[in-house]
């Protein structure tokens, strides 16, 4: 069994031309790293899935040349991070958290007959995604729900997911854990 975590950093050129060979490239590290404990066709499936978002969110919103990926496969999970220069994302900037109220705090920012998405600021630079199964009666018209496909598939494909804004960077840092 694996006693320490490994670590990779790898930097993606925010190009489609090097989307497959960076998922390949990151993959190749998680499967020749994945701990005996694990599920490694789900821990694989899992991780293809987030990846992919994280690449194609790269390309679209990356706001520079390249964008940096961390992971890190410990005995018990997988943390990818990945850390951008674009625009921050909206939902930070047009929220202003309420450190005491907790309901205030959190905000429904999609829905269709199988999840709700909802935003949990922890403070004004930093939000943790939440998903639950929804009913038909939970569905949003198609006009108020906003784009955040990808954002569900990460989080009903991880254990926890999260957003924070740097200011004193410009740094945009989503981190991803899945536990075996």
């Amino acid at each position: 069994m694996q006693s320490s975590a490994t670590k990779l950093q790898f930097e993606f050129s925010n190009s489609s031309d090097a989307l497959v060979t960076s998922l390949q490239y990151m993959l190749g590290h998680i499967t020749a790293n994945i701990p005996v404990n694990a599920d490694a066709d789900d821990l694989l499936f899992r991780s293809k899935v987030i990846i992919t978002e994280l690449l194609t969110n790269a390309i679209k919103h990356g706001g520079e040349v390249s964008t940096l990926f961390d992971i890190e496969i410990t005995a018990n999970s997988l943390n990818l991070k990945k850390t951008d220069h674009g625009t921050p994302l909206y939902l930070v900037s047009n929220h202003k958290h309420s450190s005491s109220d907790q309901a205030e705090n959190r905000k429904l920012i999609s829905a269709d007959p199988l999840n709700l998405l909802y935003a949990y600021w922890e403070n004004e630079n930093a939000i943790r995604f939440i998903s639950e199964e929804s009913s038909i009666e939970d569905f949003l018209s198609v006009e108020q729900v906003m784009e955040h496909f990808g954002i569900l598939i990460i989080t009903r494909s991880s254990d926890e997911f999260t957003y924070t804004y740097h200011k004193d960077t410009s740094s945009n840092i989503f981190k991803v854990r899945i536990d075996f």
